[in-house]
């Protein structure tokens, strides 16, 4: 049986429980996983097997072993990630094994990187007759703005519309940006924050300038305002933009490992009507995350500059996000 990703929900409860995941729409591949899961979970499936290219040789014999439930007498998923080269003949041989098909004590999943499958394969028909296959491939437009809508269904309906809107002409045909955006919505709606002005027509002028005292002060809805607003207006401030968050994260960083902060921020050339929100701002982060956010803010040098091919705007997000945090 085989179905696409954004008709997974109705075929859950006619599947048997072997499941195989493939496409080339990562966010979709992603999120079907976690439908099943979530499914499974909800008929008592609450161990979890993971199996990667190493361990494929031991994949037949983990399968018979786990047939009649684990020693501590619960349902078990077995998830085999297959991430590169042909479906192995290890995966192919699940499919031969007659006692799996109707067994309650164990799930399969497993999520090829593949993008296509041969369907006139003789694997691929046994597979067909005895497990739910589930085809996540690139959306049609249509189909992106209904995706879209069922993932903003936490914002009210008033906004919703216009918010779609925005996200599908800022990433039409990504995904992974929007799912970006998405979750940039979730968090701001987790702190109780008004996401009505977030993307929709900014005429307010903001200067990259504007994000060292935004930032430092915390404030994750005004930062990210002004970082959209940017993008829309000047997007050739990236790298002025990449200077300024670097400089509040390494002034941070020495601050932190100073036995003085408050001296380390005066020697760094801090201002002092902003010593006191550094003071509270670098308090309000480890070192090590520090550091990790070093590490990022590399990173987004080498995007800002087209360096590597990573979307700068979304790490810029993130890494916003993760200072005011």
């Amino acid at each position: 049986m085989k179905c696409e990703s954004l008709s997974l929900d109705k075929y859950l409860d006619k599947s048997p429980n072997i499941f195989f995941i493939y496409g080339s729409e990562v966010v979709l591949k992603n999120s079907s996983k976690d439908k099943i899961i979530n499914f499974l979970s909800k008929k008592g499936f609450n161990e979890r097997r993971f199996i990667a290219k190493e361990q494929f040789n031991k994949i037949e014999q983990t399968i018979i072993e786990s047939l009649n439930g684990s020693l501590f007498g619960s349902k078990l998923i077995i998830e085999i990630n297959h991430d590169q080269g042909k479906i192995s003949e290890e995966i192919i041989k699940i499919f031969n094994i007659d006692s799996l098909f109707n067994n309650h004590n164990i799930a399969v999943i497993i999520n090829s990187h593949n993008e296509k499958l041969n369907s006139s394969t003789k694997w691929v028909k046994n597979m067909d007759r005895n497990s739910l296959i589930v085809e996540c491939k690139k959306l049609k437009s249509f189909e992106e703005k209904i995706w879209l809508k069922h993932q903003l269904s936490f914002i009210p309906e008033d906004q919703k519309q216009n918010i779609i809107q925005n996200f599908y002409e800022m990433n039409t045909g990504n995904l992974v940006a929007q799912q970006n955006e998405i979750n940039i919505l979730k968090l701001l709606n987790k702190n109780s924050l008004n996401t009505s002005d977030m993307y929709s027509e900014d005429s307010a002028e903001f200067s990259p300038y504007d994000l060292e005292d935004v930032v430092i002060s915390m404030d994750t809805k005004l930062s990210l305002r002004i970082i959209h607003s940017i993008k829309a207006s000047e997007s050739h401030f990236a790298p002025l933009i990449v200077w300024i968050i670097g400089k509040i994260i390494n002034n941070s960083t020495l601050a932190k490992q100073n036995d003085n902060p408050k001296h380390s921020l005066e020697k760094s050339g801090i201002w002092n009507n902003k010593i006191n929100n550094y003071m509270q701002f670098v308090k309000s982060h480890s070192l090590k995350k520090f550091i990790s956010m070093q590490k990022s803010i590399y990173e987004l040098d080498l995007s800002s500059k087209g360096l590597n091919k990573r979307n700068f705007w979304n790490d810029l997000d993130s890494l916003i996000i993760n200072l005011t945090n």
